[in-house]
This record gives structure tokens, C-alpha cells and sequence, in this order.
């Protein structure tokens, strides 16, 4: 699959070519079905963690029930998050993650996978265009 580096609000990234990415609000969303779509929030130095896993939990309920996988991606694209909430539901799967580059920037990804035949062919893709994330600083 090839990819495109393309730029959003203080941070670039590389899109697959069934993606659509929309700089101005930072969400990166399957072309052919935007409701597969992942929101990204770079995060100012100094965050408080505690403060968005409240924020995540209490967004995530009302998609179902919440789990907690922080610190739990092996052999997963994005490696490691600081913060890794998901809750699964009738409508789907949501995430909301607080992930780290390798350069030390900080990043919220707001992603919503819902049921339906494009979930495989947008989970995948979409993983590893986060882990490319760059800040602009």
C-alpha cells in the first residue's frame, strides 16, 4: 500500500490512499465510509493524564462498556500508550488513546470503528498511519 505524508495542525503524518485526511480538524477517516474516522489532538507539554483518563472514561461510556489496555500493545503499531481506553458496543468500537512518539510528543487519537464490512480494512491502515505521526516543533 503506498502512502502519502501529508500535513495537519503541528504534525504530519503518512495516509494511505483509501484515506481522506481533513488538516484543519485533524481527522483522518475512510474515503468511502467517513464514519470509520479517528480523531487526532496533539497534546501541549505537561498534560494531565489523570484528567483525560476521566475525560476519555466518561466520553467512552456512552458507548458501552470501558475497558482499560494501558500499557498493553504487543506487537501492535502504536507500540505503547500512556493512556488506552476502549469501549465496545452495539454500534462498534471506540477508542480513546493517549499515545507518545518516539521523539517524546504527545498525542490524543479519538478513533471510532464501527461494525460494518470496512472495520478490517480501516483498523490496520489507520494504526500504522498514527505510528508515523511527527510533530512540527
Amino acid at each position: 500500500m503506498e502512502a502519502v505524508l501529508l500535513q495537519g495542525n503541528g504534525f504530519s503524518l503518512y495516509v494511505f490512499e483509501k484515506f481522506s485526511f481533513d488538516a484543519a480538524s485533524g481527522r483522518l477517516s475512510l474515503t468511502s465510509h467517513p464514519e470509520y474516522k479517528v480523531d487526532i489532538e496533539p497534546l501541549p507539554a505537561g498534560y494531565d493524564l489523570a484528567q483525560l483518563e476521566a475525560t476519555g472514561k466518561k466520553e467512552l461510556s456512552k458507548a458501552g462498556k470501558v475497558s482499560d489496555y494501558s500499557g498493553e500493545l504487543v506487537e501492535h503499531p502504536l507500540r505503547f500508550a500512556k493512556l488506552y481506553l476502549q469501549a465496545s458496543g452495539e454500534n462498534g468500537i471506540t477508542d480513546f488513546m493517549v499515545w507518545t512518539s518516539e521523539a517524546g510528543d504527545a498525542f490524543l487519537f479519538r478513533l471510532h470503528n464501527p461494525k460494518g464490512e470496512e472495520a478490517s480494512e480501516f483498523a490496520g491502515p489507520v494504526l500504522v498511519s498514527l505510528s508515523t505521526i511527527l510533530s512540527d516543533k
